[in-house]
């Protein structure tokens, strides 16, 4: 039962984690020009 909520948890917090790493990235390449 707890892989089964880990494995509904996983994908979303993969996602939120891929948008924060490349809006921090878009930033700071933003912020260098």
């Amino acid at each position: 039962m707890g892989e089964m909520g880990t494995a509904a948890i996983l994908p979303p917090l993969l996602i939120m984690i891929g948008l924060g790493v490349g809006f921090l990235l878009l930033k700071l390449q933003g912020g260098e020009e």
